[in-house]
């Protein structure tokens, strides 16, 4: 390895570090989001109808900020970089930039033109109530901004990850959530009836995207490139023909969740219990999928096609990625009823909740592992150009889901939904060894690494299994909140201290994969 590729290695930990803390925070305020809407908001017809408009602006948002666009426009810039000109490749980047604005205008202007029959794709029980279809369908009109907005926010945060710029990313991914943070705050202030709150809610939602793409745009000032009306070239049509199968294959954990709620609203209640406790296990995902999305991509790219060094680098981020999940999966395996009855019970929300929302989380854990190292290889793929198999993969880990889904359907409450996912999402990470550049990337890894990885996962699981059983009375459906926050945050330190020093004895130090 030259002296240049090791500084640039050197750099990736840190950088992955940025970029994930971002998902992370991300991740937590979509979720004190979600409170926060359902304080304002409540229960009944206009909550409905709000949840239903929202789907769509946030399953773009969670798709776009993972790096959706990254797999499309990340290679192929650094192509026409390295076999033409920066010249070009700048020229490239500012036509992209106003393709993008012009397709997201056509979009929006679609789905406010077709909004009930958006919905009803969404909801198709609301065809014949009218008050919750005029109603969601309103709603969405006023979220569609966010749409296109965010697919231009998108394609600029792709080019802060190409030109390296990765503490601007971290930043950016936060943006969305902080701002509908603040207006949820003003309006429970105001204390408006539902239906207008709503509607302040859904023009916050537009709202949102726009200040999300300023604080892009605000932070693209280095590296921009200007602004050139598109024109059909091979390239652009590449970009564009790469772009549809690059989303797909990125919102892999997504689509899978999908199919596994479609599984789910046939049992009562295990859309909401499924619903929580896969919303605890995206953050880790999230934190990976950024990362490899956002660091791994651009390191990997920079490199001549099929040399050690591309291969090593894939490989090293892979078990970086198993180095943050088999302790996450462990520490929801061991923790999965303080959990949910911590984060979870209060309100309507019972012990009994509770219990099948731990029993989805355990289940989901499972899978885990495999949607992290997913997230790596699709990078690996995304940098040969080869889309095709990571789509299929896709499409394959939802086919496993409705299939697992069948067999499983014994199974209480959401459990066997859950364990449908996480048989979805390994069949995911193993099709995409369908594809030689993950097969060859896969090859480099370091199983007896991996293997006191998992060990070091195994003991802080016991010793944090114990915590919690010590702490039980803290730790109980009805404890005070704020109590059994603090005592659930400290367990977690704990173990995450005593996981880095198992890595250290074990001479499996998570630190050394990327630098090597």
């Amino acid at each position: 390895m030259s002296v240049a590729q090791g500084e640039a290695t050197s750099r990736l930990p840190r950088a992955g570090l940025l970029v994930g803390l971002g998902a992370a925070g991300s991740r937590i305020l979509g979720f004190v989001r979600d409170v926060a809407i359902a304080a304002v908001l409540g229960a009944g017809p206009v909550a409905d109808a709000f949840l239903v408009a929202f789907r769509v602006p946030n399953l773009v948002r969670r798709v776009l900020a993972d790096g959706g666009l990254n797999g499309a426009f990340v290679p192929l810039l650094a192509r026409i970089e390295s076999e033409k000109s920066a010249v070009a490749a700048s020229r490239f980047a500012a036509e992209s930039i106003v393709a993008t604005a012009l397709f997201g205008a056509a979009v929006v202007a679609a789905v406010i033109l077709f909004a009930p029959f958006v919905v009803m794709l969404l909801a198709a029980g609301y065809a014949g109530e009218d008050e919750r279809l005029v109603l969601a369908a309103s709603y969405l009109r006023l979220c569609a901004p966010f749409i296109g907005l965010s697919l231009v926010a998108a394609l600029l945060t792709a080019l802060l990850s190409a030109r390296r710029r990765f503490a601007a990313v971290a930043a950016v991914s936060v943006a969305a959530n902080g701002v509908l943070l603040a207006f949820l705050a003003v309006l429970a202030g105001l204390a408006l009836d539902e239906a207008r709150a709503a509607i302040w809610l859904a023009c916050g939602v537009g709202l949102s995207g726009l200040v999300q793409l300023g604080a892009v745009m605000a932070a693209c000032r280095p590296v921009w490139p200007g602004l050139g009306w598109p024109r059909w070239s091979p390239d652009m049509g590449r970009l564009f023909a790469l772009s549809g199968p690059a989303l797909v294959a990125n919102a892999a954990p997504q689509l899978i969740a999908v199919a596994a709620t479609q599984l789910a609203s046939a049992i009562p209640s295990a859309v909401s219990w499924f619903y929580y406790a896969e919303r605890l296990v995206q953050l880790p995902i999230s934190f990976v999928s950024l990362a490899a999305g956002m660091v791994v991509l651009p390191e990997v790219v920079a490199r001549s096609a099929g040399t050690d060094a591309r291969l090593a680098m894939v490989a090293r981020a892979g078990e970086a990625a198993l180095a943050l999940s088999l302790p996450a999966a462990a520490a929801f395996l061991v923790l999965a009823e303080p959990m949910a009855a911590v984060l979870f019970v209060r309100g309507a929300f019972t012990a009994g909740d509770a219990a099948m929302t731990a029993g989805a989380l355990k289940a989901l854990a499972v899978g885990l592992p495999a949607a992290a190292l997913a997230r790596v290889f699709m990078q690996a793929a995304f940098a040969e150009g080869e889309m095709r198999v990571p789509v299929v993969a896709t499409l394959g880990g939802i086919v496993a889901t409705l299939g697992a889904g069948l067999l499983l359907g014994g199974q209480p409450g959401a459990t066997g939904v859950s364990l449908a996912m996480s048989a979805g999402l390994v069949a995911n990470a193993a099709l995409l060894l369908l594809s030689p550049a993950v097969r060859r990337a896969a090859t480099r890894l370091e199983w007896g690494r991996i293997l006191r990885l998992a060990l070091a996962s195994a003991l802080m699981a016991v010793a944090v299994a114990g915590l919690a059983t010590w702490a039980g009375g803290w730790l109980a459906p009805g404890t005070g909140s704020l109590a059994g926050m603090v005592t659930l945050g400290a367990i977690c330190l704990a173990g995450l201290g005593l996981y880095g020093i198992l890595c250290l004895v074990l001479g499996a130090d998570p630190r050394r994969f990327l630098r090597q």
